[in-house]
């Protein structure tokens, strides 16, 4: 395939096994730690060790694979970026008008509709989050272009985060504006790199604010259906009533705390019952006939959490960590967390070599899940649907021989 890469741009990938670690090391440790503002206390030994043992995974993936050099075959085909401007400005109004039928049909704002979102159609999600890669493909190819980001393109960035969010759901929100944000930080060109420091205090104040969000939306939510003080009951309300900076974030840290208290139960229901490998697959059969139980969904059996009216487990994340234990144990930690390093490592390399918007985003797409991955568990069915759709846009872009 004809490299679209002009000579002045550069790919510069963000440092992100430091970003992981970092983030893995914060989400666990706010935890597992016995804070003040935790109203229980937890046995740290056994949580810390699975931390430790993830975390060392993690860095022998990465460092093995640093040091292996790959030989990768020519793509082939000729890159169109007319045809993947058609394919993006499709998807794009098509999930806008879907969004907007579903708030007809729902008789308002789904996001406000208390737990009515848990209704949404699979149709409507995998059309924002097939333009939510869409739209990734060409903000990659306006960077790439040497093309300068103008506010109309962040205004569209925008529109599709919060059609996305007026579903009632984060995870298509975290995954457009994360993954734009590494695009980029990713592709060096004539315009905006004076802002392309991504440590900087200004990126920082960001990143708290969208945690800030993130926070705020979950407590809305739940403040639809409970009582917010009955519902995370894990939180000391009197500790965040005197220590305000903290009450912002009570509901991200409750999350943080019941992930942990999860891994317990878990640790002790399946410590000499692993699953062998039955979790891990759980989220793809969910694509066969029948009502197959997501990994989700399993975890939540596990602890015997409540259930939905059509008898299923409530859907529970158990972390990266929790996951891989119930399927293989401590081994099974350690070789999860190094496999998806090396697979991360790689893909990096593959862009490297590649340099188009479609190796960025396959990379990048990878990379914000993986993080997402540190608090849910295993990747959902749709992510998978994604990185197929992926390379099926791929191919309509370069192998198709037509013109528009």
């Amino acid at each position: 395939m004809k490299n679209p890469l002009d000579k002045k741009i550069q790919i510069k990938p963000i440092p992100f096994v430091a970003i992981f670690l970092l983030v893995f090391l914060v989400i666990n440790l706010l935890g597992i730690i016995n804070f003040p503002f935790y109203t229980n206390i937890l046995k740290v030994n056994q949580l810390l060790w699975l931390v430790v043992i993830g975390f060392f995974g993690f860095l022998f993936g990465t460092l093995i694979v640093r040091f292996v050099r790959f030989r990768f075959f020519r793509s082939k085909g000729v890159y169109k970026p007319e045809i993947l401007k058609v394919i993006f400005w499709g998807s794009y109004l098509t999930s806008l008008f879907f969004v907007a039928i579903t708030h007809v049909r729902s008789g308002g704002i789904v996001l406000f509709l208390s737990t009515d979102r848990f209704a949404g159609s699979t149709v409507v999600t995998m059309f924002v989050y097939i333009s939510i890669m869409t739209t990734l493909l060409y903000f990659a190819h306006l960077l790439i272009s040497n093309t300068k980001i103008r506010y109309q393109h962040i205004f569209l960035i925008g529109l599709q985060a919060l059609a996305g969010l007026s579903l009632g759901y984060r995870g298509p929100l975290v995954m457009l504006v994360a993954s734009c944000f590494i695009i980029y930080f990713t592709i060096i060109n004539d315009h905006g790199n004076k802002y392309k420091n991504i440590f900087s205090p200004r990126n920082i104040i960001l990143f708290l604010g969208g945690i800030l969000l993130m926070s705020a939306v979950a407590s809305f939510r739940v403040s639809q259906e409970y009582s917010i003080e009955r519902f995370f009951k894990n939180i000391d309300m009197n500790y965040m009533e005197e220590n305000y900076l903290l009450k912002p974030y009570l509901s991200t840290l409750s999350v943080f705390r019941y992930d942990q208290e999860v891994v317990t139960i878990l640790i002790r229901k399946t410590e000499y019952n692993h699953f062998n490998g039955e979790l891990a697959i759980a989220n793809l059969r969910t694509l066969l006939p029948g009502m197959q139980l997501g990994a989700r969904n399993m975890i939540g059996g596990i602890i015997d959490a409540r259930k939905f009216p059509d008898g299923r487990p409530w859907s529970i994340t158990p972390t990266l960590q929790g996951a891989l234990f119930v399927d293989a144990g401590r081994l099974g930690v350690f070789f999860g967390f190094f496999i998806l390093a090396a697979l991360i490592e790689y893909l990096k390399k593959l862009m490297l070599e590649r340099q188009n918007p479609f190796s960025v985003v396959l990379y990048v797409l990878l990379g914000v899940n993986s993080l997402m991955l540190i608090h849910s568990g295993y990747f959902d069915a749709l992510v998978y649907i994604l990185f197929f759709i992926l390379f099926v846009i791929n191919f309509l872009v370069t192998r198709i021989k037509y013109t528009i």
